[in-house]
């Protein structure tokens, strides 16, 4: 009599594995926000950014606000609060995203109808190229 067994096992990462990179181009392309996060992730936990958020016009393609951000903030578990003068901003990175919410209504200094806010698609794990 012959017996036969399958058994699959699935992989996993040991606990102790290092998170995948955060560096890289992200873009935000939804109806009138055409929005870019370029990310370095740097040693000791932190990460240097640079956020370009347009609002494009739906009755005037020539009509367009911008908003300008960039930084070094901490990261933690894969998450960093960028909080200076009046904006604050959560940056929550995933395998190839990022979501940012703007954790409060001043702004940023942003154009009118500017946001940070939404869910950016990662375009590759290239580093960065910033002028600061």
């Amino acid at each position: 009599m012959l017996m036969a067994s399958i058994c699959s096992v699935k992989a996993q990462a040991p606990p102790h594995a290092a998170a995948k990179s955060v560096t890289g181009h992200y873009r935000l392309t939804k109806e009138e926000f055409r929005n870019r996060i370029d990310v370095q992730q740097l040693a000791g936990g932190k990460i240097k950014f640079y956020l370009l958020a347009l609002w494009v016009s739906y009755n005037n393609p020539e009509n367009i606000h911008n908003g300008e951000l960039q930084g070094i903030v901490a990261l933690g578990k894969r998450v960093a609060i960028y909080d200076q003068d009046d904006c604050k901003l959560k940056f929550e990175f995933f395998s190839n995203r990022v979501r940012v919410t703007q954790l409060n209504d001043a702004g940023c200094g942003f154009g009118a109808n500017v946001t940070a806010a939404g869910t950016y698609r990662k375009l590759d794990g290239k580093k960065p190229k910033f002028d600061f």
